[in-house]
């Protein structure tokens, strides 16, 4: 027994910090999550607020009124946008995670995408238990279309990666 556990390869550090940052940031998904509706809707009005005080010119001397129709005509869009871009870091973070050498299983390559449609639908699920929430086909596609700009981005540049590394091979 104490030969078998001498024997087992260790996770390299740079793979568990990887892990660490993947379930954090599921976490940090999962909590926003579970924030009832008037929480959430607070959270992303004040952070629209600061965006559109720094990209609109004027802002500052707009009225409330003008500000605040200026808040709810951009919000619902800003939401799905925040949703796109959280799914988006997830699927850098899975790809990354499960990235492969290229003659391994071609299915470890589609594995992010899969725990990222999983992990959209099980978050759009709980918020149906949440107050004020709801369970929308409409999100799991916003988030999972997000994943999957994470994952070709991802997989884009580790390609591209591996293409200079093997010129660079070739060159020696």
């Amino acid at each position: 027994m104490g030969q078998a556990l001498r024997n087992r390869r260790r996770i390299p550090a740079p793979v568990l910090l990887l892990i660490a940052a993947t379930v954090l940031w599921m976490a940090l998904i999962f909590a926003f999550s579970a924030q009832n509706a008037l929480e959430s809707g607070d959270v992303s009005s004040r952070l629209l607020r600061r965006v559109l005080a720094f990209v609109t010119p004027g802002w500052k001397t707009m009225s409330k009124g003008q500000r605040a129709r200026m808040v709810m005509a951009c919000h619902s869009l800003f939401r799905k946008l925040g949703h796109f871009t959280e799914y988006a870091v997830l699927g850098v973070f899975l790809t990354l995670l499960f990235r492969r050498k290229k003659e391994q299983q071609p299915v470890w390559n589609r594995l992010p995408l899969l725990i990222a449609l999983l992990y959209a639908a099980s978050d759009e699920l709980h918020q149906r238990f949440v107050p004020g929430r709801s369970c929308e086909l409409r999100d799991v596609l916003i988030d999972f279309s997000g994943a999957l700009l994470g994952y070709l981005i991802c997989s884009g540049i580790l390609l591209r990666q591996r293409k200079r590394q093997a010129a660079e091979t070739a060159l020696q």
